[in-house]
């Protein structure tokens, strides 16, 4: 059977669209994995003109020191993330295996067989296998998934960037008590060694001027 050969995806920069204001132009950024290991460079992007909506980032995986091969490659936009802070993209999750079976990229080759064929290399997981299932019977539907979720992608430090900061604040705070705490006694123990005493000697010291006081036992 022939492939389907209907695709609308545009390379951005052989179009006359330009980067939403607001948004940053991806193009050059840096790629690399949760580790901050280098993967590779976004060299393109892949957008839908009927929604003006940004499928795809083309990643150039050469000279990664990866033991990958020198290719291009199509990584769906959702399943990445800018990174918090700088100018990079994180892309979590794929192993060494999924980029070696990514197909290398070629725009004369496009096509809904090979969307759905990256697709199933990246794969989803266990709880989302039948959304998978569903979504593919409608071509109309296929950048419903995940996958394609925008939202995910432009938040900085991806999805789970919030529960992040919330526990590196807790963990801040914890640092602080302790840090209280500590100096608190480094101080308490200071004023006794200036008094000349140990702090045993200071507690059966204070214990007995509780004698003096009525009521004591």
């Amino acid at each position: 059977m022939e492939k389907d050969k209907h695709t609308t995806l545009t390379e951005l920069s052989d179009s006359d669209f330009q980067i939403a204001e607001g948004q940053p132009n991806l193009i050059g950024w840096e790629v690399k994995n949760e580790t901050g290991t280098y993967i590779g460079e976004v060299e393109e992007l892949l957008f839908d003109p009927q929604t003006s909506a940004v499928r795809y980032l083309i990643v150039d995986l050469t000279d990664n020191g990866m033991n990958m091969d020198d290719k291009s490659v199509m990584i769906p936009l959702g399943i990445a993330h800018l990174h918090i802070s700088d100018d990079e993209v994180v892309l979590p999750g794929l192993h060494l295996d999924q980029y070696q079976a990514l197909p290398d990229y070629d725009q004369a080759e496009l096509s809904p067989e090979l969307e759905r064929e990256i697709r199933a290399i990246i794969g989803s997981p266990a709880a989302l296998r039948l959304e998978d299932t569903v979504t593919e019977l409608d071509q109309r539907n296929f950048y419903e998934h995940h996958h394609f979720d925008r939202g995910r992608f432009y938040q900085r430090g991806g999805p789970n960037a919030a529960a992040l900061s919330g526990e590196t604040e807790r963990t801040e705070e914890r640092i602080l008590i302790h840090d209280l705490v500590q100096r608190s006694r480094n101080e308490y123990h200071t004023e006794n060694e200036t008094q000349g005493l140990n702090p045993s000697q200071q507690r059966v010291e204070n214990t007995d001027d509780l004698e003096d006081f009525p009521g004591h036992s």
